[in-house]
């Protein structure tokens, strides 16, 4: 009997899908775990290939492995954020709100910080630039509010005071924007003010540093951490309220004289429930009790007992490091857990370099850490330095020669934003984000913001007529 044309059982089967559940069940068995402990991340990108099953099979050898490149946890979504720093970012030149009749953006040392909701940034004061706004007084000065998804302008918020320092604390949606001189602090809510005044003499600089979460605000006055509380209850007489204060360095007590001209620095951890505060020479990790309402001392270094001719002026606190900034125009790098300075010491200008003494620096390296990532500015004018912190390798630089950042001005503050995976970028003149994009939505979104600064730059320059019109297809082109 013949058996042409006659059909064989195995033809029900769709062939890839049976090929498909023969392979996951060889790889999902007792050998699996086995098997993929060789696989490298290279491996393990062909691997995602095959479907959805086999992706979840490898997440745990793709967190084992990022971590161990990276330093970072979040397996293969933080390989993706890794490589795309090294990769060409979108930058896009935010427009001036001088343009529209706001006064100048940024005067002085400008400051930028965020919550991932809301942007907020210094300005200038109001005196030079009175003709066109309109705000509560006349004698107040303004901060500029940018939403944090698309880097629209937002709104104007009136200060009563000339701010230096910036946080933001409260809960999404309702947030207190702080800030800060050498004399006071402001926290404004809408129409609700509060004003902390410092007893006793100013201390020099740029205001007192601030940290703020949605339950707390953190002040650094003098030798102090000062703990307050985000008032919830809408009834409540002021937006904050005083919970602790703890003298932060090994000072017997506050000696404001002690701390002239000694430069002080915070920042957030990735959680924001602990943070490193930097004294002159001594660096200590805090944790916050949010539940109740306390401070706590988790480590100390004393930064004079590896090198005396160190003083540092900015701190990052990342999973593995503290990073700090010195006035010796270096990088230097703790762990964070054992407190041992690491050998690597990075620097992106050479000794032979005299561009720059020590003598010129006149401002702060700006630090963002994520794993062995770090991002820091420049003492070289206006660059983004991207380093490895294991192995102290400046991995890549984006410069005033790539034409990414603004010429002629050093970086003053800068801001990451997690939604965008970018940064915003404060300089005396200029405002200009940095994208670094992980996916499709993320590359449209800096894409859509450049078209639009594009576009409102063409109708500053030509108006909205027919040179605008003349010139709106060409520059779109050349915008990209």
């Amino acid at each position: 009997m013949s058996l042409a044309g006659q059909k064989h059982p195995r033809d029900d089967l769709d062939q890839s899908e049976e090929t498909m559940i023969g392979l996951y069940d060889l790889y999902a068995g007792d050998l699996s775990e086995k098997m993929l402990s060789y696989a490298s991340i290279d491996d393990l990108c062909k691997f995602d290939i095959l479907s959805k099953k086999f992706q979840a099979l490898a997440e745990s050898r793709w967190k084992e492995l990022v971590y161990e490149e990276t330093g970072m946890k979040n397996g293969k979504a933080d390989w993706v954020k890794h490589k795309s720093f090294l990769s060409e970012p979108i930058s896009v030149e935010l427009v001036d709100e001088a343009d529209y009749g706001y006064g100048t953006t940024f005067a002085g040392t400008p400051r930028v910080t965020t919550n991932g909701s809301i942007v907020v940034m210094t300005t200038d004061d109001t005196s030079d630039n009175l003709e066109e706004r309109t705000y509560p007084s006349s004698e107040s000065e303004v901060i500029c509010v940018r939403d944090g998804y698309s880097l629209n302008f937002s709104r104007l918020v009136s200060s009563p005071i000339r701010s230096w320092m910036l946080a933001i604390c409260g809960r999404i949606g309702s947030e207190i924007i702080i800030a800060s001189n050498c004399i006071q602090v402001a926290a404004i809510r809408g129409n609700d003010t509060q004003i902390i005044s410092r007893e006793g003499l100013p201390q020099p600089g740029n205001g007192f540093p601030l940290l703020g979460c949605e339950t707390h605000l953190i002040i650094c006055i003098d030798n102090c951490l000062k703990l307050y509380r985000v008032e919830t209850d809408t009834a409540a007489e002021e937006l904050l309220s005083f919970k602790q204060s703890v003298v932060a360095t090994r000072q017997n007590g506050p000696q404001p004289q002690d701390v002239f001209d000694v430069p002080i620095s915070i920042s957030w951890g990735s959680d924001k429930s602990s943070f490193v505060y930097c004294h002159d020479t001594e660096i200590s990790i805090w944790s916050l009790d949010v539940a109740n309402d306390t401070l706590d001392k988790v480590k100390f270094i004393d930064v004079a007992g590896d090198d005396e001719d160190i003083q540092i002026d900015n701190v990052a606190l990342g999973d593995d490091y503290i990073i700090g900034s010195s006035t010796d125009r270096d990088i230097h790098v703790w762990d964070r857990y054992t407190g041992e300075k690491l050998p690597n010491v990075l620097c992106d200008i050479e000794e032979e370099d005299d561009r720059l003494s020590p003598d010129d620096i006149i401002r702060e390296l700006h630090l963002w850490c994520h794993g062995h990532i770090l991002i820091s500015s420049s003492h070289l004018g206006n660059k983004l330095c991207i380093w490895n912190v294991k192995s102290g390798v400046l991995l890549k630089e984006h410069s005033l020669e790539l034409d990414e950042l603004p010429d002629g001005n050093d970086l003053t503050d800068l801001a990451f934003l997690p939604h965008l995976n970018g940064f915003l970028l404060v300089t005396s003149h200029l405002t200009t984000f940095i994208a670094f994009p992980t996916n499709k939505r993320q590359e449209s979104m800096a894409k859509s913001m450049k078209r639009r600064e594009e576009r409102i730059k063409r109708v500053l320059l030509f108006g909205v007529g027919e040179d605008f019109h003349a010139h709106s297809s060409a520059s779109d082109s050349d915008s990209w």
